[in-house]
C-alpha cells in the first residue's frame, strides 16, 4: 500500500516498506528500494508522458522480484476501495461491473481480460477430473424437452431438446465469478481445453454422441461465494474454487430414439419410450404442449444405473395414445356397420336376397376398415386391441349370413308345404282338385276338423298329414328367428362387457380420469 509523499518535490507515492515511486530526472516514473537505493523497475517509453503512474501500466523490470523475471511486466498503481475495479487509466468501477458484457469505464479495459478458466500447467484434458475421495465422478444431467414427435407405425420417438451437463473439476480455479451464471460463459478457446464429458444416445437410429461446437454453451455456476484475492495479477481477480464451484455445458439436440411399443391395448395404451444415456444423477423436464397429435405425454423421468462402470440414464416418456381417432373412424363406423347387420335380422323371412345383400355388403365393408387399420399400424405377431374388436364384428355378421341361410331353409319347406312363415292353426291347406302336376297351393280358411278330405286322396288322413307338417314348420322358423336375434344379441353383450372391462384396468381409456 502506497500514499502520497506531500513534498513538493520530488514528487512521490511511499509505501509502507522499502519500496516508493518516485518521479525522476526528466518526469520518468521509478520503482525503487529507498533503503538500498535501488531501481527496481522504470515507466515503459510508451507511458513515460503520463504526470501520474497511477492505472494499469507497463513497467520495465530491472531486477528479480515476487519470482518475476527482469523485462517488461504490467503493474497496478490504485487508488481504489476493495469493492472496486481499477481501470486502466486508474478510474474505479464497481467491481461487480467487472466483465459483465457492458463497457463501464472510459478506456473499456473492464471487459478485457475476462477469462474464466484458470488451467494448471499439468491440466490434461483427456483425463476426467479424480473426486477427493477416490468414488465415481458424479456429472448431473439435465433434460428440458421442446418438441416430441411419435410415428407408431416405425416405431421411432422424434425428440428435441436442451441436454446439460454439470460436473465438478477439482483441478480448476476460476475467475471472477458472477451470480448471474450467463455472465459466466467460457469462450470456446478455454472450451477447447477443458475437460468434458462425452455422453453417447445408445438407443438412435445411427450413431450419436453429445458435441461441443459454436452452438454448445459451457459456463461456471456460482455455488460457493468464498473467494480469494490474486493481489499478484494487475488485472485484479477473485479467484474461486473448482471443486465447489462446478461446470455446466449445454446444447441443444434434435434426435431420433427407437421405442419398442407394445401395442396389445391399442387405441387405448399407454407406451414407455426411453432415451437410453450415460450419464448419472440426473434430472428431466418437458417444456412442450402434453397434448400431441397422436399421444398424451405423461410423466417423464430419469433412471439412473450405477452397476457398470460407465453409469447409464435413461430417459422415461410416457405416452397415453389420444383414441378420439380412433373411436372415430374404426369404433363408431364398424359399429354402425354392425348395427345395421343386425336389423336385417327384422326383415320378411321371405326377401332372402335383401337380408344376405345387405349384411355381407357390411362384411365386406368392415373387412377393408380392417385391412386399412392394419396397414396403418406396425406389424405384430400379436393381436392388438383394435384387431380383435374388428375380427369380432366380422364374426358377428359371418354368423347373421349363417342365421340368414338356415332360416331361409326353414322358408323354403314352408313354401313346398304352402303355408307362410305366419302360419295359424286356423287356417288349413287343400290341395288342388288338379291333383297331379299342380304348380299351386291354394289356401282356404277353414276349420280343420269340418275339412272335406282330398278328392284325389282316397284317404280322410290326407288333410292330416299336411295340417301336422305344416305347424311343425311354423313352430321351427319362428323359434330360429327368435333364437338369432337373441344370441347374436346376446353374444354383442357379453363380448362388450369383457372387452371394455378389459381396458377399464390400467390403459388409456381411463388415464384422464384419474390424472
Amino acid at each position: 500500500m502506497y500514499y502520497l509523499d506531500l513534498v513538493p518535490s520530488p514528487l512521490s507515492f511511499r509505501g509502507y516498506g522499502e519500496y516508493a515511486v518516485q518521479q525522476g530526472a526528466g518526469g520518468v516514473w521509478a520503482w525503487s528500494n529507498i533503503i538500498t537505493n535501488t531501481t527496481m523497475a522504470t515507466l515503459s517509453q510508451e507511458d513515460v508522458d503520463l504526470n501520474y503512474p497511477v492505472g494499469r501500466l507497463t513497467w520495465n523490470l530491472q531486477n528479480p522480484v515476487c519470482r518475476q523475471e527482469a523485462g517488461l511486466r504490467v503493474l497496478t498503481l490504485s487508488s481504489c476501495t476493495v469493492s472496486q475495479f481499477t481501470c486502466s487509466d486508474g478510474s474505479c468501477v464497481d467491481f461487480a461491473k467487472r466483465c459483465d458484457l457492458k463497457f463501464d469505464c472510459d478506456d473499456k479495459s473492464d471487459e478485457s481480460h475476462c477469462d474464466i478458466i484458470n488451467f494448471p500447467k499439468d491440466y490434461r484434458s483427456k483425463l476426467p477430473p479424480r473426486p477427493a475421495s477416490d468414488s465415481s465422478l458424479p456429472i448431473a444431467l439435465d433434460v428440458t424437452m421442446d418438441t416430441l414427435n411419435i410415428d407408431t407405425t416405425t416405431m421411432l420417438l422424434s425428440v428435441s431438446y436442451n441436454l446439460r451437463m454439470t460436473w465438478f473439476d477439482n483441478r480448476l480455479t476460476f475467475n471472477n465469478l458472477k451470480n448471474m451464471t450467463r455472465l459466466n460463459t467460457v469462450s470456446l478457446e478455454q472450451v477447447a481445453g477443458l475437460w468434458r464429458p462425452h455422453l453417447g444416445f445408445i438407443n438412435t437410429d445411427d450413431i450419436q454422441n453429445t458435441a461441443v461446437d459454436a452452438d454448445a454453451v459451457t459456463t461456471v455456476v456460482k455455488l460457493d461465494q468464498d473467494f480469494a484475492p490474486d493481489l499478484s495479477n494487475p488485472y485484479e481477480v477473485e479467484i474461486y474454487r473448482g471443486d465447489t464451484n462446478p461446470v455446466s455445458t449445454i446444447r441443444k439436440y434434435s434426435t431420433v430414439y427407437t421405442c419398442n411399443f407394445d401395442l396389445v391395448l391399442y387405441p387405448f395404451d399407454i407406451q414407455n419410450c426411453y432415451l437410453v444415456l450415460q450419464m448419472v444423477g440426473s434430472s428431466v423436464e418437458y417444456l412442450g404442449p402434453t397434448l400431441l397429435v397422436e399421444y398424451g405425454v405423461g410423466r417423464i423421468d430419469l433412471r439412473a444405473d450405477n452397476a457398470t462402470q460407465f453409469a447409464v440414464a435413461r430417459v422415461r416418456v410416457e405416452l397415453i395414445r389420444r383414441y378420439g381417432y380412433a373411436m372415430l373412424n374404426i369404433y363408431i363406423p364398424s359399429l354402425t356397420l354392425l348395427v345395421i347387420s343386425y336389423v336385417t335380422l327384422f326383415f320378411r323371412p321371405s326377401i332372402f336376397e335383401v337380408r344376405v345383400m345387405t349384411a355381407l355388403t357390411s362384411l365386406l365393408v368392415l373387412a377393408t376398415l380392417f385391412t386399412q387399420v392394419s396397414s396403418s399400424l406396425p406389424k405384430t405377431s400379436y393381436f392388438k386391441m383394435v384387431d380383435i374388436w374388428l375380427l369380432f364384428c366380422i364374426v358377428l355378421i359371418f354368423l347373421i349370413i349363417l342365421f340368414h341361410t338356415v332360416i331361409d331353409r326353414y322358408v323354403d319347406y314352408s313354401a313346398f308345404f304352402g303355408a307362410a312363415p305366419g302360419f295359424k292353426e286356423g287356417t288349413w291347406l287343400r290341395p288342388p282338385s288338379g291333383g297331379r302336376g299342380a304348380s299351386s297351393i291354394k289356401v282356404l280358411p277353414a276349420d280343420l276338423k269340418d275339412a272335406p278330405p282330398s278328392a284325389g286322396s282316397g284317404r280322410r288322413g290326407g288333410v292330416t298329414a299336411w295340417q301336422s307338417k305344416l305347424r311343425n314348420f311354423s313352430v321351427d322358423l319362428d323359434f330360429c328367428l327368435r333364437f338369432s336375434k337373441a344370441s347374436i344379441f346376446a353374444t354383442f353383450l357379453l363380448f362388450n362387457l369383457v372387452y371394455w372391462g378389459r381396458l377399464a384396468a390400467g390403459s388409456g381409456l381411463v388415464y384422464y380420469l384419474y390424472n
